[in-house]
């Protein structure tokens, strides 16, 4: 007995996708706030200061949003996650009328700001990569001695 192994496309009605692009993009604010806050993060060693504050957080903006990319058929979840990082990274690198600036005006606080944005961005905006083909091979309930690639010939 043979036969062919076909997943069948799930559907998402359209309050289910908005419901879930809502859902990413408060998980983007969350995480566009932290890693914000975080940017700066440094580390002494050896007399050498290390920034491993904003690489960490765009490693964590980049593997996010590639995961999502790659994990979820539906563009919207991934949008809603890379709006949520950039409405985050967006807001508080604002001046505030307090002088508390989160997002200083130097080198790393303009990296931040435009890699941060762009990297979320581009998470969300990538083309469609090609899905895997449905299994064609057919599926035997016992092995009977046959090879699977020449299923004609007789059992031994």
């Amino acid at each position: 007995m043979t036969e062919v192994i076909e997943q069948p496309a799930v559907e998402q009605r359209t309050g289910e996708r908005i419901l879930g692009a809502l859902l990413y993009a408060l998980f983007g604010l969350i995480v566009g706030t932290v890693t914000t806050f975080l940017h700066r993060g440094r580390v002494e060693l050896f007399d050498t200061t290390l920034w491993v504050g904003i690489v960490l957080g765009l490693a964590c903006i980049l593997c996010l949003g590639i995961g999502l990319r790659l994990y979820l058929v539906d563009r919207w979840m991934t949008t809603g996650f890379a709006t949520g990082v950039v409405a985050a990274v967006g807001v508080l690198g604002l001046w505030n009328p307090g002088s508390s600036v989160v997002v200083v005006g130097d080198a790393f606080g303009l990296a931040w700001l435009a890699l941060a944005s762009l990297i979320a961005a581009a998470c969300a905006f990538w083309p469609q990569l090609p899905s895997r083909r449905a299994r064609t091979t057919p599926v035997r309930d016992e092995y009977d001695g046959r090879s699977p690639t020449n299923l004609e010939e007789s059992p031994k």
